[in-house]
């Protein structure tokens, strides 16, 4: 005949009550193994759910997407210091040349007229004009004034006589346009008065030496008899009242 009598078992973290026969070693044994097999369990259990929770190896897809963000962090890094080195520069040259602007993002000022080529594109024939006119710096206003037109923004500049403005506003008209084109007037040059019309004129020619550019100065006569639908023309120079003229008498388009 058996009595029960409790028997306590412990595990690491928690206590467990388990009745027994009294003389059966055998059965003691088997409680023992079992919880011992509970406490196994436990700790793979554990031991698994830690490795779950935490990758330890990453795949290569990850590597090269931490890879691209760190690289591309570094190169806005890079750039945005090239950026404020430039316009630290930029602002000591205009001081330098007592050039003021106004505006957002404006153009780097020219350091040399070499930089219509390497910056711009400029024609051989328009560069070697240049050097025949004995053109060597840009003034103020033209440093700052052709970069600024020929990025295609608009430009209000002043500057006193003699400054060179006439060649800051030649200069891109005539790299911007394509001569010898069939569309009608392409660039429009309003003067004050008649005198510097043709004063202009004059230097426009020089520029565009060799090459078939149709440069024309509205004079009374084209003014009132001048057939504007057949008239070749690739720049019109012209005072504001003749222009208005011509245009209310509907001899000349310049919706083109």
């Amino acid at each position: 005949m058996f009595t029960r009598r409790p028997s306590i078992v412990q595990s690491n973290d928690e206590k467990e009550d388990v009745y027994a026969p009294e003389d059966s070693e055998a059965h003691l044994n088997v409680v023992k193994g079992g919880n011992k097999e509970k406490k196994r369990k436990r700790n793979l259990k554990d031991s698994g759910e830690v490795v779950e929770a935490f990758n330890v190896f990453k795949n290569s897809k990850s590597l090269k997407t931490e890879h691209a963000t760190s690289s591309k962090v570094d190169d806005n890094a890079r750039q945005r210091n090239q950026l404020e080195k430039l316009i630290e520069q930029d602002f000591i040259f205009r001081k330098k040349h007592g050039i003021h602007i106004s505006g957002h993002n404006v153009p780097s000022p020219l350091r040399s007229f070499e930089e219509l080529k390497l910056r711009y594109g400029c024609k051989s024939y328009l560069w070697h004009n240049l050097l025949d006119l004995k053109f060597k710096n840009p003034t103020p206003i033209q440093r700052q004034a052709i970069p600024i037109l020929l990025s295609g923004r608009e430009c209000f500049a002043c500057a006193p006589t003699g400054s060179g403005k006439t060649l800051a506003f030649l200069l891109p008209m005539l790299m911007k346009i394509k001569r010898g084109a069939k569309d009608g007037v392409k660039g429009l040059i309003l003067c004050p008065t008649r005198e510097l019309a043709a004063q202009i004129t004059r230097e426009c020619k020089k520029l565009v030496k060799g090459k078939k550019f149709y440069i024309k100065l509205m004079t009374k006569e084209l003014c009132r008899n001048g057939d504007f639908e057949t008239l070749k023309c690739d720049i019109l120079i012209s005072t504001p009242l003749r222009i208005h003229f011509a245009v209310s008498k509907r001899k000349l388009d310049l919706s083109r």
